[in-house]
């Protein structure tokens, strides 16, 4: 994988160069790469390709994208062109010279740009981790809220339950519409934060749900119930 994107590095890198209109550097490199072969890897990784492919290539874009002036006369432009070269030359023994003086220095230099992309690249990575635990922690929020709702829930219709049981006589029977008008009022009140419209067919619900697990209540037919007895269990 590195030797492929070392390749791609050199491949944009040469095309930028022959096409001369703009400098080589890692912003068209980078951008370049990625338009040829779809993904161009960390600021790190092609800036160690480019800087190799600089030295490879004795690239000098001072020199490189300077230009010869294109308003030049006919008589003059072979001359020019001879002049050109020369000055080309000159340029280039110049700043070869120039180089040797700041080798020290380039490499400082790189040394600091890599240690800064790497910097980069762990913060965008801390970045990325720290929006997954915020998502993780939401979800999780979500689902506590879920449970807790589901706790209070079964909580109150046990409340409700309760109530009933100890509004009906402990041995006799009560009709369900006699029930529902002895809940008290807190019961109505709270009952409004849970599904269902309060009536005697909620009520209904909540007592035969206990009457199916065998639990606190008992039917005597006609929409009446009393307390659950020992000998109802031995039914």
């Amino acid at each position: 994988m590195d030797d492929r994107r070392k390749r791609e590095v050199f491949r944009a890198a040469d095309e930028i160069r022959a096409e001369g209109r703009e400098r080589v550097s890692l912003r068209t490199v980078w951008a370049r790469v990625k338009r040829n072969a779809g993904i161009a890897g960390t600021n790190q990784v092609v800036g160690e390709h480019l800087a190799e492919w600089m030295a490879d290539r004795q690239y000098s874009p001072v020199i490189e994208l300077s230009g010869m002036p294109e308003a030049v006369s006919t008589q003059l432009a072979k001359a020019g062109v001879e002049l050109w070269k020369a000055a080309q030359a000159e340029a280039a023994a110049v700043l070869e010279r120039q180089r040797l003086r700041m080798v020290e220095a380039i490499a400082a230099e790189r040394e600091l740009r890599n240690e800064a992309l790497a910097m980069l690249d762990a913060r965008d990575a801390l970045i990325e981790a720290q929006r997954n635990e915020l998502a993780w922690y939401a979800g999780e929020l979500d689902r506590m809220k879920e449970y807790v709702a589901t706790v209070r829930a079964r909580a109150f219709w046990r409340s409700v339950a309760q109530e009933i049981w100890e509004i009906l006589p402990e041995r006799e029977p009560m009709h369900l519409n006699d029930i529902t008008r002895r809940i008290g009022h807190e019961f109505v009140k709270e009952a409004e934060d849970y599904p269902g419209d309060w009536g005697p067919d909620l009520i209904r619900g909540v007592i035969d749900q206990r009457i199916k697990f065998k639990k606190l209540f008992a039917s005597e037919g006609g929409g009446r119930y009393r307390r659950r007895r020992p000998e109802d269990d031995a039914a």
